[in-house]
């Protein structure tokens, strides 16, 4: 920029703002050139800086993130999530975004006292420290630059003028504080909605789990009844394959009469094993009872004497039957101290318990399902709603402190089990068959363990669609939050801009500082530090986990398609394809014959929504046959964007991970020559993976290659990348 400056007074006395307007220079330039300048009046030569050539993508070829595919909880494979942890992370980060604004606003009234004060206070907020919850925790965030070249520039306004005071108060102060307070008040008010709905979700889960449970105790129970009366090799088999029963201990503890030892272990006993070796609860228990010397062997199915007790009484995350209840009623009463507390001119209460005895006993007798003070608070909120307690004093919630004291009510006096009369035959709490008094023939036990199947179906069903709705409200909450924070952010640049047009208001001789504060204004990218934001905040992407109905002797593909190994699909189709893939494809092939290039691209490239998606999945999602005529009905985007959602909800992945550094070296590195052999070594990491995930694979690439006839190079090279982000890790 040489011929720019008539001379070197031209240089000197060129500000910011006229370079920018009569020389036609850039920021980044404007301030390189002014640093340059400020750094040769204060007596530093200039020196020859080498600048390094770093090869990075393009802005436009990097995959742009976005909040509602990167905030997702990601326990792995085999396990349910709980959608806590990332819409927990974007909420701590988007409170971090109101601390800024603080931040900010305390900025500015400092500012505006430190005018005021000239130039000894101006020092002082010069030397201003990053809050650790606010800019402090941002290390490469454009905005936190900018943030910190406004903190420097603070120092060249020692003489700044009273009356810039005013002019920032009434437009930089006001208007961000009233942005700041609507900000926070949307922020909290949209979390604690969802924070509600994700809770609400977690115990639809919980429901399932409890369902299962006694699902299984009623199957294990009639298949029990069954083996009981025809105990035949053959029987057993059959039973086997209707049943597969998995037990769960109970909440108490075992004592050493209910364990089995290496002598009562036979081969029988082994035979009828039902206990799952790998629950985590069972394997707690194995543990205790092996440090306390005691045989540890896998236990048979007790006998069955009567009518199954199932769990009737929830007290907070603690199921019990009746007679259960009465048991620990019956402790609690007896073990619990007692007290005899005076109120006042109400006299002196007898036999009153402390919040703090209650929750310190369950927490000390049931240590395994009353881990925290918060479930012992629960069961205690529970044992007042369901009026067996009663708080003396005023309120209505349970509290689990020494000076809160609460008295039995006549109902937990007086309560009484269905099967009194088999106490002399008492078990620990949670052993449910010792308490069966009643005949029960094999036909109500299988009845029962139908009704149960079914309620436990219903359960899945309903956790399935409250799992559903969920994540389409996480999807439009994230997408929300993203358009509160980008808009978050362009206040803030805002408020830079107006700041720096503050800044031009005193004396001439701060112009050139107003000018500065505009280049770090222009410096500012919310786009930029969005994707700064979720690439350290973020917790992972969108990979649904689908609940997953398992049957007795059944596979899973009988009733359902989504989330079941494309293995099993093919068993019950007994097609070369799984039924789903196929029909798609098919319906998009046909459909788009005689559509445009573009047409055809969109179809691929559109998002639907997930709403329709989902309708589409629930459509096809109920049973093992899927046609033509339930897809016609929707838009063929929705047919692509449902088979990709298929695809995430397969159990494992169509092309195994291990496979995918592999094909994208060979891909990356073949030429002409060597088009041959790398079709052999592909061929060859391919034949390892099962027949059902080549046979998808080979029709999906099918599908594409046929897709992308016609239509200019670019923009099909443009489309074959775009879907391999889509179909790709």
């Amino acid at each position: 920029y040489v011929d720019k400056f008539k001379d070197w007074d031209h240089l000197f006395r060129a500000d910011g703002n006229a370079m920018k307007k009569d020389l036609g220079i850039g920021p980044k330039q404007r301030k390189w050139i002014m640093m340059w300048a400020n750094k040769f009046k204060l007596g530093i030569d200039p020196y020859f800086i080498p600048t390094s050539k770093k090869h990075t993508m393009k802005r436009s070829e990097r995959a742009m993130l976005k909040f509602e595919t990167s905030f997702w909880d990601n326990p792995g494979h085999g396990h349910q999530p709980r959608y806590e942890r990332g819409p927990q992370s974007l909420y701590e980060k988007l409170e971090q975004g109101s601390a800024e604004c603080d931040e900010l606003l305390s900025l500015f009234r400092e500012r505006v006292a430190i005018e005021e004060a000239y130039a000894s206070n101006l020092r002082k907020l010069s030397e201003r420290q990053f809050a650790p919850q606010g800019f402090g925790r941002d290390e490469g965030a454009t905005l936190k630059t900018a943030y910190g070249g406004l903190v420097a520039e603070c120092l060249a306004l020692a003489e700044a003028h009273s009356d810039m005071a005013l002019e920032l108060q009434s437009s930089v102060v006001m208007p961000l504080r009233s942005f700041s307070s609507e900000h926070r008040a949307r922020v909290r008010a949209s979390w604690k909605i969802m924070d509600d709905t994700i809770r609400r979700a977690s115990m639809e889960l919980s429901q399932v789990d409890r369902n299962h449970r006694v699902y299984t105790q009623k199957a294990s129970a009639a298949e029990q009844m069954r083996l009981n009366e025809t105990p035949t090799q053959s029987t057993h088999g059959a039973a086997a394959a209707e049943f597969e029963v998995k037990s769960r201990p109970s909440m108490g503890a075992l004592s050493p009469a209910d364990t089995p030892t290496v002598s009562s272990f036979s081969a029988e006993s082994a035979t009828h094993d039902i206990e799952d070796e790998a629950d985590a609860d069972v394997a707690a228990q194995r543990r205790l009872l092996a440090e306390s010397g005691v045989g540890v062997q896998r236990m048979a199915l007790p006998q069955v004497k009567g009518e199954l007790d199932v769990a009737s009484i929830a007290l907070g995350n603690v199921a019990l039957t009746r007679h259960e209840f009465h048991v620990v009623l019956q402790r609690m009463q007896a073990e619990i101290p007692q007290h005899d507390v005076k109120f006042g001119i109400l006299g002196t209460f007898r036999s009153l318990i402390s919040g703090e005895s209650l929750a310190g006993w369950w927490c000390t007798n049931y240590p395994t399902v009353v881990r925290n003070e918060a479930d012992s608070i629960s069961v205690g909120q529970s044992l007042m709603g369901q009026g067996y307690l009663r708080l003396m004093g005023r309120g209505s919630q349970f509290q689990s402190r020494a000076n809160a004291y609460y008295q039995w009510k006549k109902q937990a006096l007086e309560f009484q089990s269905d099967d009194d009369g088999d106490s002399e035959d008492e078990q620990p709490l949670g052993n449910r068959h010792a308490h069966l008094s009643k005949a029960l023939t094999y036909e109500r036990a299988q009845r029962e363990a139908n009704e149960a199947s079914q309620i436990y179906r219903d359960s899945v069903t309903r956790a399935e669609i409250v799992r559903t709705d969920l994540e389409e409200q996480l999807t439009n909450y994230l997408d929300t939050m993203e358009v509160w924070e980008l808009n978050r952010l362009m206040n803030i640049k805002s408020t830079f801009g107006e700041y720096a047009r503050i800044n031009k208001l005193p004396v001439q001789a701060e112009l050139s500082i107003g000018d500065r504060l505009e280049v770090y204004e222009e410096s500012i990218k919310p786009q930029q530090d969005i994707q700064w934001a979720i690439e350290h905040y973020g917790t992972g992407r969108f990979t649904p986990r689908p609940i997953i109905f398992r049957p007795f002797g059944l596979s899973p593909a009988e009733y359902q398609i989504f989330g079941v190994a494309l293995d099993e699909q093919l068993l019950v189709s007994h097609k070369d394809i799984p039924l789903f893939p196929v029909k798609a494809l098919s319906l998009i092939s046909k459909s788009s014959r005689e559509m445009a290039p573009d047409d055809r691209y969109a179809v691929w490239t559109t998002r639907a929504l997930l709403r329709n998606i989902h309708e589409l999945r629930n459509t096809v999602n109920r049973g093992s046959r899927v046609t033509l005529k339930q897809l016609r009905s929707f838009d063929l985007s929705v047919v692509a964007n449902t088979l990709v959602l298929y695809m995430l909800e397969l159990p494992q992945p169509l092309c195994p991970e291990e496979l995918h550094g592999p094909l994208r070296a060979i891909y990356s590195t073949r030429s002409e020559k060597s088009t041959t052999e790398s079709f052999k070594t592909i061929k060859s990491l391919l034949s390892g993976i099962s027949y059902a995930h080549l046979k998808t694979i080979q029709t999906l690439f099918a599908t594409l290659s046929d897709q992308t006839r016609g239509g200019s190079a670019n923009e099909r090279d443009n489309f074959i990348k775009s879907v391999s982000k889509r179909l790709g890790p």
